[in-house]
């Protein structure tokens, strides 16, 4: 018999009805302990190889840490200017870090991104721990690798935790939305609403001038409708007067007047000729009501002062 042969018959007797005791067998030599060979009694622990390679262990707990971290700081963040939800915002891209952000936003199923204002020095941390998500619209790339960005502003949040990927800030956020109900004028709650965390550079909302309540409701504070009409009759006054700024504010940045209180408190504070730190301030309160309490208090600061009145504007 050729080997090829023998080799083949072999093969056969491993597949026919004695494959169980053959592959039994096999296993028994596999798995037999050798007696010959010496006990090996130490079995390190853990504590045994951190001693050993204490440098590769904590580069090692390094890098956990950091992929953890990475997990968290899931939104990226471009720090600029200010953005309310509903609002459109016009961007131009143009710093490599920022355009490496743009284009992983894109690649991304959800192709947004939030925005805060540039830091600055108050009693209470950086003044810019809350911020917008604008979701991508419309991108131009132009030849040189800038883009023309239009956005619009979809929600608020608030920064829990912020980091540094490639150049442009990450952060872990919180989502801020309105209040299901919204709160009456009593003292206790608009107390509870100026607890919010961020909100305690906000102004306390004062009692509005008897103008102003003659205006909306007539007998204690207006309601949300009043408010509205005290800010549309603001409006009104600048428009019919000298203040061309006011018609290409509501006719490029602003966009058509909303209806609902929500939505037209961030429209004012867009529309109003007044420093974008005061207007943050609208970011963390969760009431519409209150929002148009601080835009009306606002407007009534700009018509107490005599050279506003006259003509000029604060920018």
């Amino acid at each position: 018999m050729h080997a090829s042969d023998q080799g083949m018959h072999e093969f056969a007797v491993i597949s026919d009805s004695r494959t169980d005791v053959t592959v039994n067998k096999i296993l028994d030599l596999v798995l037999q302990e050798d007696t010959d060979a010496p006990d090996n009694h130490f079995v390190p622990t853990l504590d045994d190889i951190l001693k050993a390679f204490p440098d590769a262990y904590a580069e090692r707990q390094l890098l956990l840490e950091q992929e953890e971290r990475d997990a968290r700081l899931d939104t990226p963040i471009f720090v600029c200017n200010l953005a309310f939800p509903g609002m459109p915002t016009f961007l131009h891209l143009f710093e490599p870090r920022y355009r490496l952000m743009l284009r992983r936003c894109l690649e991304s199923p959800n192709a947004c991104f939030g925005m805060i204002m540039p830091p600055r020095p108050t009693g209470h941390g950086t003044g810019n721990d809350y911020g917008t998500m604008l979701k991508i619209t419309s991108v131009h790339m132009l030849p040189d690798g800038r883009s023309m960005v239009e956005t619009l502003g979809t929600h608020r949040f608030r920064i829990m935790e912020r980091g540094t990927l490639d150049g442009y800030m990450v952060g872990r956020i919180e989502r801020i939305d309105d209040f299901p109900e919204e709160l009456d004028d009593t003292e206790e709650s608009i107390a509870a609403e100026l607890q919010t965390p961020g909100l305690t550079s906000a102004p306390d909302l004062p009692t509005l001038s008897p103008a102003s309540t003659s205006a909306g409701a007539g007998v204690g504070q207006p309601s949300n409708e009043g408010l509205m009409d005290i800010c549309r009759s603001f409006l009104d006054q600048l428009q019919e007067g000298a203040a061309p700024w006011v018609v290409q504010r509501l006719n490029t940045a602003a966009g058509p007047m909303p209806t609902d209180p929500a939505s037209f408190s961030f429209w004012m504070a867009v529309v109003l000729p007044i420093d974008e730190v005061e207007k943050a301030k609208l970011l963390p309160i969760k009431s519409p009501r209150l929002r148009l309490r601080l835009v009306v208090y606002w407007i009534e600061q700009l018509n107490s002062n005599w050279w506003f009145s006259g003509g000029c504007t604060i920018s």
